[in-house]
Parts: structure tokens; C-alpha cells; sequence
């Protein structure tokens, strides 16, 4: 078998020299030289480090996202609304109605909960307005406002809470 080694030649990866398998020393006292397969294998084990470390900061960085779009969107809405920030309402507790108010105000909905419901309507231009807006302040003045607390199904379907 030896014999036949003698005969099959390799190219030295360092030197591009030519050999017979039956001179190569097997073990070498420094590295091998790199192969594509290791340079490759190197590449992945760098990618899979960078991935790591992107998973680690990855909650951090949505949520500052989060954070500065939602501030953005507020900073957006007071320009709309400009009557929400002058009662310092947060945009997300108000619902539109257009009658017999324009909007409904749920102070603390988007937070820890409920804490007041205001009724913000723009300035009565019409005689018929102004009475709506002064029969509902006397309404709630009195305490005459009843609760009821009513679900819409996905088929559309109304249910009252009892």
C-alpha cells in the first residue's frame, strides 16, 4: 500500500508545490492553513454572535420604539386637537360621538382605569345647540344620567349586561 502511495501527488495548500503522498508529514507544527469550509464556518459563528446580541437589546429596542411613536402621535394629535390638550385629555381616552356632543372623554382608559367620563362639544353656533349642550349640563348637574353597560358581538349582535 505504501508502495502505491508513492505514486498518487497532492498540491501543497501553502506553497502550491507538488508532493507524493509517501513524503507528507501528517501532523505540521503550526495551524493549517485556512480552508473556504473555515472561512465560512468563521463567517457563521460571527452572523450567529450578531444575532445573539440583536436578540438580547431586541425588547429594549421596540419597546423605546413604542415609546417614542406613541410620544410622536401625541405630539401630532395636540396639533390636531388642540382642545384636548388644553384640558390635558390624552387623545387615546376620547371617542367621537358628533350627537349630541362631539366627543366623549374617558379619562384614564388607555391607563389604570376609568376615573371620569366629560362630554367636549365646540361652541354653540345655532340656538338648537346650545339648548342640547344646557339640557345635558342640567342632566348630569342633577344626576339625572342612567349606566348601561351594552356589547356588540362579531355577528353584530347587541347584549345588555344586566
Amino acid at each position: 500500500m505504501f508502495q502505491e502511495m508513492k505514486r498518487i501527488h497532492g498540491f501543497c495548500p501553502c506553497c502550491s508545490g507538488i508532493f507524493r503522498l509517501s513524503d507528507i508529514q501528517i501532523f505540521t507544527k503550526g495551524a493549517p492553513p485556512q480552508t473556504p469550509f473555515d472561512r465560512s464556518a468563521a463567517e457563521r459563528a460571527k452572523l450567529d454572535a450578531s444575532i445573539a446580541r440583536f436578540d438580547e437589546r431586541e425588547d429594549r429596542v421596540r419597546e423605546s420604539a413604542r415609546a417614542l411613536g406613541q410620544a410622536a402621535a401625541r405630539r401630532r394629535l395636540r396639533k390636531i386637537a388642540g382642545a384636548f390638550a388644553a384640558r390635558r385629555v390624552d387623545p387615546q381616552d376620547v371617542k367621537i360621538l358628533f350627537d349630541p356632543v362631539d366627543y366623549v372623554a374617558f379619562r384614564g382608559l388607555n391607563g389604570n382605569g376609568v376615573s371620569a367620563v366629560e362630554f367636549i362639544d365646540r361652541p354653540a353656533a345655532t340656538r338648537q345647540r346650545e339648548k342640547v349642550q344646557r339640557s345635558l349640563a342640567s342632566a348630569l348637574r342633577k344626576g339625572n344620567v342612567e349606566w348601561r353597560l351594552l356589547r356588540i358581538g362579531g355577528d353584530g349582535v347587541v347584549a345588555q349586561d344586566e
